[in-house]
């Protein structure tokens, strides 16, 4: 009896070391949150489905963001110049960093058949390194959250980074190669001050203010559904509340404020990095919570109002 509760207790923990979560080096300054490892095999089961020659697209969504290497790439090609989905311009005080957003499923699958005959069948899946976590950190201004998957091939590495909720594709982009410099200032960004060309990035001053808002909608469906006077109304609104109660805050950080407007009932979503004081950022939520905004005619608007507090601008 006691060998078999022995041989049961090695099975049980073997199985259990089994389930262990991969970890990785994270960089100094990189939040990054692990998901379980069931949901990190059913990502990767789902990402290597869609790279076949019979994809189901269950992995893209309406919305996909191509980041600012990639789009730097495939912003010329003949395929994805049909899209009609919106620019994204990553407003940094002068600076602009650009990117692509699609708009519907159908422009998400052109995306996706560009990526999948790029990567064809010699790929494969892996965790990200120091150096591409440096890369997506310096570009995005929400923590990581797996599943975030790199595609190795011969010539290129892309980032993918899925919604943990429904394993929908958020973020597609091209990481640097090794032996590379992995921030923007040396990245294959094309990127623009004052109206021309840069090479280097300004920080910009260590400050309290709104750093970067993002449109998530075409032109036209911003004219169809809202309007300039809506959208102003609402920065305004976001800003003094932010103002009000983050303008003598000792502490550092970003915060992401989402705001979805649609017909009958808005949604708003929040994520922060870095040392931000929790306390305050409570108040927030609920002040902006309890702020009555203007609602979308008939389709979803959503736009993204990224605040600084006592920080610089993120280009590093």
């Amino acid at each position: 009896m006691k060998k078999t509760l022995l041989f049961a207790f090695a099975f049980f923990s073997f199985l259990s070391h089994a389930q262990e979560i991969e970890k990785i080096t994270i960089p100094k300054g990189v939040v990054y949150n692990y998901t379980s490892v069931k949901t990190l095999e059913k990502a990767k089961k789902l990402l290597a489905d869609n790279l076949s020659n019979k994809p189901d697209y269950k992995i893209v969504q309406d919305h996909l963001i191509i980041g600012p290497a990639l789009w730097k790439r495939y912003k010329d090609n003949e395929s994805l110049k049909k899209i009609e989905g919106r620019k994204i311009e990553f407003h940094v005080d002068n600076l602009i960093l650009e990117g692509k957003t699609s708009q519907n499923l159908d422009e998400s699958k052109i995306i996706w058949d560009e990526f999948k005959n790029e990567v064809a069948n010699d790929y494969k899946i892996r965790k990200a390194t120091p150096e591409e976590l440096n890369y997506y950190w310096s570009v995005i201004s929400f923590d990581i959250e797996e599943p975030l998957l790199i595609v190795e091939t011969k010539e290129h590495n892309y980032i993918l980074n899925l919604l943990n909720k429904n394993l929908k594709l958020l973020w597609l982009d091209e990481a640097p190669r090794s032996g590379t410099v992995h921030n923007l200032t040396n990245s294959p960004v094309v990127m623009y001050q004052n109206g021309e060309v840069i090479d280097t990035l300004s920080k910009g001053i260590k400050e309290t203010k709104l750093e970067k808002l993002i449109l998530l909608n075409s032109d036209q469906e911003i004219v169809e559904n809202s309007s300039e006077e809506d959208i102003n109304l609402i920065i305004e609104k976001t800003s003094k509340i932010f103002e009000q109660l983050f303008k003598d805050s000792q502490k550092s950080g970003k915060i992401l404020v989402e705001i979805e407007l649609k017909k009958k009932k808005n949604e708003i979503h929040y994520a922060v990095k870095d040392d931000l004081d929790l306390d305050i950022m409570k108040v927030f939520e609920q002040k902006i919570n309890a702020e009555v905004y203007p609602n979308s005619r008939k389709n979803p608007i959503k736009l993204q109002l990224i605040f600084k507090v006592n920080s610089f601008n993120d280009t590093e």
